[in-house]
């Protein structure tokens, strides 16, 4: 609700004397107006300091008036104030207006789960649970309790532990508990449980659960001595979508578990190597490229299921990351699952280049995607070699508009044969660029081992083509997967 108070104190050198009636004005979390009745014996001017609650009329002559304040939906989750002062030559007065916040419920269908609850977690005292009350619980233990369900559990998103066991259990979601690293949910009723978005859990019992007969994991799962299930189930890792001819011979889908103490783990330097420095790079790029981290600075990080290249502003640099795969492949179908960072000055790449480079243009290079943070959205895939390449404006490109491309996940996939190269958004070609067959390497040099390579520039000849925005620093590319496929 909101409550509002008046100071009535008069400026005794000017004798004004203004009030302001109700002394209280109730508003819930919802947007709406109320009026306020405004008495005074001189001529005044009104105003607001927040622009989420306005007034109007802003002013009036003596006599009564009527203000009406409106205030817009609080959906900030805190208590919120904005002050109105009222002003008449020297005199000065101020009424607070406070607005409180939307209590979001967690809804909970289990009278035995909802009462251990409401006795531990609800510290309103209000008889319920609120999604606040609920995301700040670590531990949840409610191992013989009754319980024939744990609907609601998935609002605890900051959970680490769950005991559950010996309950009645036939249904459990814990796919929004990211953070999770022990679940026991032992002896109950459970006919299926997906663990794929538990990338930490380092201990696991849901022994006898005689239903059980498959546990959905993530790709790339290993069980240890602490996962225990019953000799029935199956640990079933998702499918991957294998275009059609392919088979899978590469991967990194960036499911490392968080390190001791909760630190988040750094890409495989088994997979991947660094290229650092700050020269430009022959874009004219302000970026510096760290290999990893720098000092206590990480610009390349693995958290929950994706890998994280962020460029931030360290003094007077820009710290960011330019990785690349350690091994090489001639042909192939390569993808990768991105969601694109914002702001002038970004510009993100999944590319390739020769493995045995000597020069550019002449050795090639392909893009399989890129994108300019000054044209949001637009995505594009090239080739370039010495006979088409952008500086002599004879470059091969297609350029793609994807409406969610710095909002959402999407998939970007080069198809590479001795025939030609195709581009693909989310499996729709959208580049061809085909052999002339001519075998002559200025048009064709595609067809030696190339390597995959990830990068975050800042600015440049292309990025920086609009300026640069640090108001956007720190920004993140983030990369759920990447896989490589080829005919066998």
């Amino acid at each position: 609700m909101c409550c509002c108070s008046s100071d009535d104190a008069t400026d005794s050198a000017t004798n004004v004397q203004l009030s302001v009636v109700p002394a209280e004005l109730i508003f819930t979390y919802a947007a709406g107006s109320e009026q306020l009745e405004v008495t005074s014996n001189a001529e005044w001017g009104v105003s607001s300091d927040q622009t989420w609650c306005k007034v109007s009329p802003s002013g009036g002559v003596s006599g009564q008036a009527t203000v009406t304040v409106t205030v817009e939906a609080n959906t900030t989750e805190e208590l919120r104030t904005s002050t109105l002062t009222f002003k008449s030559g020297s005199y000065s007065q101020k009424y607070t207006i406070t607005q409180n916040y939307e209590v979001k419920l967690v809804t909970i269908s289990d009278e035995a789960f909802k009462s251990y609850c409401v006795q531990n977690y609800d510290t309103d005292k209000d008889g319920e649970i609120s999604e606040r009350e609920a995301a700040v619980v670590t531990s949840l233990d409610v191992s013989s309790k009754m319980i024939s369900s744990m609907e609601g559990v998935e609002k605890f998103t900051a959970l680490t532990s769950i005991n559950c066991s010996n309950n009645s259990i036939s249904s459990l979601d814990v796919s929004a508990l990211v953070s999770l690293t022990s679940l026991n949910c032992a002896q109950n009723k459970l006919e299926t449980l997906n663990i794929q978005n538990n990338i930490n859990l380092t201990s696991l019992d849901c022994t006898n659960n005689s239903l059980l007969t498959i546990i959905r994991v993530w790709t790339g799962f290993k069980a240890t001595s602490s996962f225990l299930k019953p000799d029935v189930a199956e640990y079933v890792e998702p499918e991957i979508d294998t275009p059609a001819g392919y088979t899978l011979v590469w991967q990194d889908e960036f499911n490392d578990s968080r390190l001791s103490g909760g630190k988040p783990a750094l890409p495989n330097t088994s997979d991947w190597w660094y290229e650092t420095g700050d020269g430009g790079w022959g874009n004219n790029e302000l970026e510096n490229y760290i290999s990893a981290f720098s000092g206590t600075d990480t610009c390349a990080v693995v958290t929950d299921g994706t890998l994280k290249i962020i460029a931030k502003k360290v003094g007077s640099q820009v710290l960011s990351i330019r990785m690349n795969t350690s091994q090489s492949w001639t042909y192939g179908y390569f993808e990768a699952r991105l969601k694109l960072p914002q702001g002038k000055g970004t510009w993100p790449a999944f590319w390739m280049m020769p493995k045995n480079f000597v020069s550019w243009p002449d050795d090639g290079e392909i893009d399989i995607m890129e994108e300019v943070g000054y044209r949001p959205n637009y995505v594009s895939s090239s080739i370039h070699c010495k006979s088409y390449y952008h500086s002599i404006g004879t470059q091969k490109t297609a350029e793609k508009y994807v409406a969610t491309a710095e909002s959402d996940f999407h998939v970007y996939a080069v198809e590479w044969t001795e025939d030609y190269i195709w581009g693909f958004v989310d499996g729709e070609s959208y580049f061809k660029f085909p052999n002339d067959k001519a075998g002559n390497k200025d048009t064709w040099p595609f067809n030696t081992p190339f390597y995959l390579k990830l990068n975050l520039a800042w600015g440049g000849n292309w990025g920086g083509a609009q300026g640069v925005d640090e108001s956007k620093l720190p920004a993140t590319y983030e990369i759920d997967y990447v896989r490589v496929f080829q005919k066998q």
